[in-house]
């Protein structure tokens, strides 16, 4: 379909920067090139989408009815893909569509800075389309349409030119902007170009896509009754310019009461968002000592963008009283690095391991496909390494051998290996989150009450659901620690130590890895005076696994990571010990937060000195009042104790 881009002849000449009567015709055989110093176009006018209607009309009417199809493109469907030099099209419009497609995808406003027509026939041969932030800021005292968004002088743009054959070809391309991307731009560019008036304040952005005026009343609602039930509840609402919702957040009082015990790892968990979920919801995942998931907050996000995250995270931090964990682990993803080095610079980044494998057919299919070899190479690169300098130089040789040096996807797993892999994990606790297969993984502890095309009512009341199903696991999983004996299953002397430290649920798993010895054959491999390197060959798990046991520090370290990973020793390392002649497991490979004792609170005394601020002894107090609660309502007789001892408390206070 033909679209006549014509525009009247008195507009023509800002179509052209630079031009004059007597100056020479370009058709569409020569080669233009007009480079912008400072990222506008020559003449003062500027061929923008929300100055030139006739223009950008022409461009923007035929969306509709453009055969995107015909770029020349290995696209899938539903794919944005980015520009790319060379790439034909059978027309202008069919180019400006790509374009504007891209720019809707990566979040930014687009307009055109200038085109130029062939005057032997009178038709365009060059556009230059533009990110909405190019150029210089406007000095003005008035403004009619103020902007959030301002200009920067970015350069990211698309030149497109026409050929002699009339087909349209990419002639340059600039992928680069020099500003935080900023989702708004993309609707201010709308502003400008449209005929209704108030047409942009229809158009949803953010949570508007998923919540509409009901879903928000019952949010609204939900925090309300939240807070009603206890007072140490928290939430929190991003809203932007136009005072719309772009995220939100909020924790419960037992939340937050979780995490003064259990603050050593948290999961900001994106699969939700990923997976384009109807409801973009983001759980905030710790584990308590019962080896069970249990939620530390959560938030609806409309924006994924660093700012939003950053807010996020910030959110979520003042509702911890400012403390932040020692391990933060996400998903590996560039907006959320950024937004967890501005957070948390000194808490340890690591991205769940299940996730970045899951990535492996996406980015490497093909190679998967058609090298029989490359998982075996992966697998003994990741997972066998001993060393930082032999991952390294395995990781060399595998991406040599299958030519992926190049491979940018490769390249970013490779920069940010110190977040991921096992060798760089040492020392490092991960509480079990970062798994290697997903029904072990916090996204499948969710399937059950989580579904893709769930309305907002239908999300709020599974979560409900959820959570109190959570606090029913963890009461009796107290009860049976608190209740039960464990059952010994082996003369081991380490079952029995751990059999009266562990939780219930923890000493089943370490009982396992007891049991599990059975299956192992010890070797020694190398010895000299400190330390001791033994292959402890696994026949259930039919593989090879290096120990080593430093005699002088009680240190041992097992190429299997399960003490990083799960926070308990293994099968190989329990061997080597027994091996060793040691009859306990060493104190500090008993992790305090498997422990039965690990709720066992800081005297009054202790805790009021760290207690500076008013926010720090309000959250502390409420979290006092919740345990008060549980064990006051066990009983009348402990319910009118603890009444008097609060009304007393508080007759105190006020005096």
């Amino acid at each position: 379909m033909e679209i006549d881009l014509e525009v009247p002849s008195k507009e023509q000449e800002k179509l052209i920067p630079g031009s004059d009567e007597n100056s020479d015709v370009l058709d569409a055989a020569e080669e233009i090139d007009e480079e912008d110093n400072d990222g506008t176009p020559a003449s003062s006018e500027h061929a923008v989408e929300a100055c030139e209607p006739n223009l950008i009309e022409s461009f923007t009417g035929c969306e509709d009815n453009v055969d995107v199809t015909t770029v020349e493109a290995n696209v899938h469907e539903g794919a944005i893909f980015e520009p790319q030099n060379g790439l034909e099209f059978e027309s202008k419009e069919t180019a400006y569509a790509f374009y504007r497609e891209y720019a809707r995808s990566v979040g930014f406003g687009i307009t055109i800075v200038s085109s130029r027509r062939s005057k032997r026939s009178g038709k365009f041969i060059d556009v230059k389309v533009a990110c909405s932030r190019f150029g210089s800021k406007r000095e003005s005292n008035t403004t009619l349409n103020p902007r959030s968004c301002p200009k920067t002088g970015c350069k990211a743009r698309m030149h497109i030119k026409r050929r002699q054959d009339e087909k349209w070809v990419i002639h340059s391309f600039v992928k680069e902007h020099n500003h935080e991307i900023c989702p708004d731009d993309f609707y201010y560019a709308i502003r400008g170009r449209s005929k209704q008036p108030g047409a942009v304040s229809c158009q949803k952005k953010g949570l508007q896509l998923v919540l509409d005026e009901k879903d928000v009343e019952l949010m609204l609602d939900f925090f309300m009754c939240m807070k009603d039930e206890n007072p140490g509840s928290f939430y929190a609402i991003d809203f932007d310019n136009e005072k719309c919702a772009r995220s939100v957040f909020w924790v419960d009082a037992k939340g937050r009461h979780n995490y003064s015990h259990f603050a050593d790892v948290v999961f900001f968990d994106t699969f939700f968002v990923r997976n384009k979920y109807r409801i973009p919801y983001i759980p905030i995942i710790g584990v308590n000592h019962h080896f069970q998931y249990m939620l530390l907050g959560c938030a609806l996000i409309g924006d994924n963008t660093t700012s939003a995250f950053v807010w996020l995270m910030r959110s979520w931090l003042k509702a911890m009283g400012g403390h932040a964990p020692k391990v933060i682990l996400t998903d590996q993803d560039k907006v959320l690095n950024e937004a967890v080095a501005d957070v948390f610079p000194d808490s340890r980044h690591c991205f769940c391991l299940w996730h970045v494998l899951s990535k492996f057919p996406e980015h490497l299919g093909c190679i998967m496909n058609q090298k029989e070899n490359f998982i075996k190479k992966f697998n003994k690169c990741i997972y066998m390494s001993w060393t930082h300098e032999q991952f390294e130089k395995r990781w060399y040789r595998m991406v040599d051998k299958f030519e992926l040096k190049e491979h940018e996807w490769v390249l970013s797993l490779y920069n940010d290996r110190e977040k991921w892999v096992p060798i760089y994990m040492r020392h490092i606790f991960l509480a079990g989150i970062s798994t290697t297969i997903r029904s072990e993984s916090v996204a499948s502890f969710f399937d059950k009450f989580m579904h893709k095309a769930a309305t907002f009512g239908e999300f709020i009341e599974q979560l409900k659901s959820f959570s109190l199903e959570l606090y029913e696991m963890e009461a009796k999983a107290d009860f049976e620690t608190q209740s039960k004996q464990p059952e010994l299953r082996s003369v081991s002397a380490f079952e029995k130590q751990m059999s009266m430290i562990y939780t219930d649920t923890v000493f089943k798993k370490f009982q396992a890895e007891i049991l599990g010895i059975v299956s192992c054959h010890l070797q020694k491999e190398s010895e000299d005076e400190d330390n001791v390197v033994f292959r402890v060959d696994d026949f259930e798990e039919r593989q090879n696994f290096l120990v080593a046991w430093s005699k002088r520090e009680f240190d041992i370290c097992c190429l299997c990571r399960s003490f990083e990973y799960k926070g308990f020793l293994c099968k190989h390392s329990l061997l080597v010990l027994q091996m060793s002649g040691v009859s306990d497991i060493p104190c500090h490979y008993i992790l305090k937060r498997w422990t039965q004792e690990v709720k066992i609170r800081q005297t009054l005394g202790e805790k009021s000195n760290r207690l500076h601020y008013r926010v720090q002894r309000f959250n502390d107090l409420c979290k006092r009042a919740i345990k008060l609660g549980e064990e006051g309502s066990l009983s009348q007789e402990a319910y009118t104790i603890a009444l008097q001892a609060l009304e007393k408390a508080l007759k105190n206070c006020v005096s």
